[in-house]
């Protein structure tokens, strides 16, 4: 099939938004798709990984459509060392004035996004390429949501089949439910919502509490995955290295309504003075939250920047414990990160603090990888870290041996691909 793939986030923009289809395209080339690739020249990207970039297949069209910067406008008015925030629209009282305003109207004005500005120019390409090469099949994938309305729109005027990719909720992200809009604005948001929903040919989700979110019989799960080339299936694992320190690591970016701070005391409370490391890595924290945790732990915080997506992988399987957060919210259930399945993948031992009964919750009771604990239950996930760092002192931790391929990347490829074979059919 000719495939079309409108996407905002896109190598060389790095971290996680970018994983799941970039796992993904290697394994529809070889399957014998045609795919071409719309996204945007010089974004607004949380992260850059320019290393990313060798990842796209050779085989892949990539179409780059000039993007508006409102991070630009955002360093004007905040700094140059300020970033546009990436999931967190927090407006407490201490952010200032000029902040909460600017927040308060891409909430409640913004419709449903920021991003909505690159659409004329990515419509245009779309067109364009339209043009020279027919498609069988468009794919958009948010967030940005606003990226679906490419979708629809070309749907309505073309009449082309159109697959929906919900890689977090629209109306129900953490964030908005957070800072909720006013009445209209959620009101104008949601009916976007259904009608993109409705709309599309097929919705493929991340998780069954964003599926059941849809209300459309046109949708199906498919997971992020973990990619099986870099991480293995560990059907035959080895066993971690000893090292003079217990590793702890947290990696990925920090949002809004994680438990960080409380995580990070719970440890402190816990290990006390023993021989222990904790890495926080690309978490995305700002100067004064750095600082209360090096009050907090000092010499035992490792803080690391940002870094290439394969070295971020080496520090996972480096790790003796590794640290998962489940935002507080009103739809925790279905948030399933593409890092969880790379934790699963690694092998390490997962620590997971977070509202308890999520489907995350659920993948790592399945998979036997850790386990979860509410904010009420510190006293068990004491016992629990105990136990993981005197199985560490003593060298008698056990390595999970599980089979875990269907969760890899190039399996829910697979079932991506009887999704689009069956709407060829149709």
């Amino acid at each position: 099939m000719k495939l079309l793939l409108i996407t905002y986030y896109f190598p060389p923009c790095g971290g996680a938004s970018v994983q799941r289809w970039l796992k993904w395209l290697p394994e529809l080339v070889r399957l014998g798709h045609e795919i071409t690739v719309i996204t945007t020249l010089n974004g607004d990207y949380p992260v850059l990984d320019e290393s990313l970039l060798k990842e796209v297949p050779k085989e892949v069209k990539v179409l780059r459509a000039p993007s508006p910067s409102p991070g630009k406008l955002w360093k004007l008015l905040f700094g140059a060392n300020s970033r546009l925030p990436h999931g967190n629209l927090n407006n407490s009282k201490d952010s200032g004035f000029l902040r909460r305003a600017i927040v308060w109207i891409r909430v409640n004005l913004i419709i449903p996004d920021l991003r909505r500005i690159w659409n004329p120019r990515a419509y245009k390409a779309v067109v364009e390429h339209l043009r020279n090469k027919p498609t069988d099949l468009v794919i958009t994938t948010g967030p940005p949501h606003s990226t679906h309305l490419i979708g629809l729109k070309l749907k309505t005027k073309y009449k082309l089949p159109w697959v929906a990719d919900w890689r977090d909720p629209w109306t129900g992200i953490y964030y908005l439910k957070l800072n909720p809009p006013c009445a209209l604005s959620r009101k104008i948001n949601l009916g976007l919502e259904r009608k993109v929903a409705n709309s599309a040919d097929m919705n493929i989700v991340v998780s069954q509490h964003l599926a059941r979110h849809l209300g459309t019989a046109k949708t199906t799960v498919i997971y992020n995955g973990y990619d099986a080339t870099k991480l293995g299936t560990l059907d035959d694992p080895s066993p971690p290295e000893q090292a003079n320190k217990y590793k702890i690591k947290y990696i990925g970016r920090v949002t809004e309504g994680q438990k960080l701070f409380d995580m990070l005391n719970l440890i402190r409370n816990t290990l006390g003075d023993k021989e222990y490391e904790l890495t926080l890595l690309g978490t995305g924290l700002n100067n004064e939250q750095l600082s209360q945790l090096r009050g907090m732990l000092g010499s035992k915080l490792r803080i690391v920047d940002f870094i290439p997506h394969n070295d971020a992988l080496k520090e996972m399987a480096d790790a003796h414990l590794l640290l998962l957060l489940i935002n507080y919210y009103e739809g925790f259930e279905g948030m399933l990160t593409t890092k969880l399945f790379e934790y699963l993948a690694s092998g390490v031992e997962i620590l997971c603090l977070g509202p308890r009964g999520s489907e995350a919750e659920q993948l790592i009771d399945t998979y036997q990888a850790g386990q979860c604990f509410d904010l009420s239950e510190a006293e068990t996930a004491a016992l629990f870290i105990n136990n993981s760092y005197r199985a560490w002192q003593q060298n008698t931790r056990t390595v999970r041996s599980m089979d875990i391929s269907a969760l890899s990347s190039q399996q829910q490829a697979l079932s991506l691909n009887d999704v689009l074979l069956g709407l060829k059919k149709h």
